[in-house]
């Protein structure tokens, strides 16, 4: 009896072994592709595409894709959501595709210039995920993104960090970077979209067709510009509903065609990887200049400089004071709008260097800030870490007009601006200050409608919805003929639950549509309609935060 039950056993073992191992081949009619990325992905919907192009070709051949994205991630991001491995692990993939952050997970800015930083955290997580990737019986594959439309000679680097890795993990490369390079001068292909970093249609059926001639290893001539399919929300979520995803003509669609093929099949037929030079780097990390010795008794009092910290600022002011023998420091930056204060830690005076760690709270953003004497002038250099690498130069001295602007004035315009806010009110007080403002530079000025509606959707966000409100108001106020004014000032009614009011603002914003031909004249008659008949109205908010943050990728 124990015999039969052996023998038995192993039977059910081979059966169950044979049944595995037939699974591959029982479907290899379907295939299933795993995109992990970001907006570079999901533009247009490219899996979407890459489906529709296999299916087209082979209309037999099952395809299921899924897309797990955000805006700006880099594979360290995903790789910290164990929802991503999960999938990676139980989905049954044939292929998984990496697509790293546009300038490759660790950018180094510079001033206002940004140049791609190290790739070891690439090749860190790109190792990390392989792993997961090869342990779920997948294939991993890389996509090599483009370079921005400003700086062709940046593909290069792109084009070596994707082609190195694939190479040392024996991973699949989709050379779509070497594939834009055939096209990116042709007058008769836009690839970009009007950010000149994002794809446009023309760029995203690039990278489709170029994926399908790797993965299908076939000839994309001849397949269809026109595709039909599920557009995928920015994390990937497709829509219930198929749609016109792209329609380009037959003689882009031809250009893109045989320009993939012909690197693709290059590849193929040599049955290696490309060969690339790694270049030069492009920048160099800026370096302080050494100063002469520092004396506390000699840094007191207060420092007007200007800087390369934020676009909209005029300026900032450092003041040192002396605490029990040893320095304490504050730093405001300017704006015509604001001053931002910074929280200062840990001030010292070490090796003939002012340093200071701050705090930006508008941003969330560390740094640490050097500063030199020489001359009776200051020059620091800021340095904060994380995706992005910064290094920002700032300049002091005694003068209160360090470029043509009065800083001292200005401090003293920011501090009336908020104690006439508690006594006047904002919307007047506001008026005031940019007529003071106005006179202080000599020019008419008045606050961008765009900055006043990013402002209020902040305050929105934060549940301020007063602060909203007000600053929608002054934006009403500016610019009496915008019907977008008028929309966010209802939008906010509605938030604070004032919808007899937003129902009378929704009616000066439709009157003023029809009478200006306003574009978006359906969604303004639209919430007008449901707020009159009590359904709730679909709030917009998609405002920007307002300047002036560093510049994001």
């Amino acid at each position: 009896m124990s015999y039969i039950k052996r023998a038995f056993g192993l039977l059910l073992f081979l059966l169950v072994v044979l049944s595995c191992s037939q699974s591959k081949e029982e479907n290899d009619d379907q295939i299933k592709i795993l995109f992990i990325g970001n907006s570079y992905t999901y533009y247009n919907s490219s899996p979407e595409l890459v489906k529709a192009l296999i299916q087209e070709k082979f209309p037999d051949q099952l395809v299921e894709t899924q897309l797990i994205s955000g805006g700006g991630m880099t594979l360290a991001d995903h790789w910290q959501n164990e929802s991503t491995i999960q999938t990676i692990r139980t989905g049954d993939w044939d292929y998984v595709v990496l697509q790293e952050q546009s300038k490759l997970g660790m950018a180094v800015m510079i001033d206002n210039d940004i140049f791609f930083g190290q790739t070891e955290g690439f090749y860190e997580y790109a190792r990390k995920f392989d792993t997961e990737i090869k342990k779920a019986d997948a294939k991993t594959v890389f996509l090599m993104t483009w370079s921005v439309k400003d700086k062709p000679k940046e593909q290069a680097i792109l084009s070596h960090a994707y082609t190195s890795i694939a190479k040392e993990l024996k991973a699949e490369l989709v050379p779509v970077g070497l594939v834009w390079d055939e096209l990116r001068t042709n007058p008769k292909i836009e690839l970009y979209a009007d950010d000149g970093g994002h794809p446009s249609p023309l760029g995203s059926y690039l990278s489709a067709v170029t994926l399908y001639s790797t993965l299908m290893a076939d000839d994309p001539t001849g397949l269809s510009g026109i595709i039909s399919g599920h557009p995928l929300s920015n994390t990937g979520e497709p829509s219930s509903n198929s749609e016109l995803l792209i329609e380009i003509s037959k003689e882009e669609a031809k250009l893109i065609q045989e320009a993939s093929w012909k690197v693709v099949h290059a590849i193929q037929e040599s049955n290696d990887y490309p060969d690339i030079e790694q270049p030069e780097p492009s920048y160099s990390i800026p370096v302080l200049s050494k100063g002469e010795p520092m004396e506390l008794k000699n840094m007191i009092g207060k420092w007007y400089g200007t800087s390369t910290y934020g676009s909209d600022y005029l300026g900032q002011i450092m003041e040192i004071k002396d605490v029990d023998g040893k320095p304490e420091a504050s730093l405001s930056f300017y704006s015509a709008h604001v001053q931002d204060q910074m929280r200062v830690d840990n001030v010292i005076i070490k090796d003939d260097q002012l340093i200071l760690t701050l705090y930006d709270s508008l941003r969330s953003l560390n740094s640490t800030v050097r500063i030199s004497l020489s001359g009776g002038n200051m020059e620091g250099i800021l340095e904060s870490s994380g995706n992005l690498q910064m290094y920002k130069h700032l300049y002091f001295s005694k003068e209160s007009s360090p470029d043509k602007i009065d800083l001292s004035e200005i401090e003293l315009l920011m501090e009336s601006y908020q104690s006439n806010i508690l006594k006047e009110g904002y919307i007047k007080a506001s008026l005031e200050h940019y007529e003071q403002y106005s006179n202080l530079i000599g020019e008419t000025y008045k606050p961008e409608e765009f900055y006043l509606n990013a402002v209020g959707y902040n305050f929105l966000r934060e549940d301020k919805v007063n602060d909203a409100l007000n600053a929608f108001e002054l934006a009403m106020v500016y610019y009496p003929m915008s019907v977008n004014a008028y929309d966010s000032y209802a939008e906010a009614l509605i938030v604070d639950g004032r919808t007899d009011e937003a129902v009378e603002i929704y009616t000066r914003a439709y009157e003023l549509a029809k009478k200006t031909g306003y574009e978006n004249l359906a969604y303004i008659e639209e919430n007008l309609n449901k707020l009159k008949n009590n359904i709730a109205v679909d709030l917009e908010g998609e405002a920007t935060p307002p300047p002036p943050p560093p510049p994001s990728l």
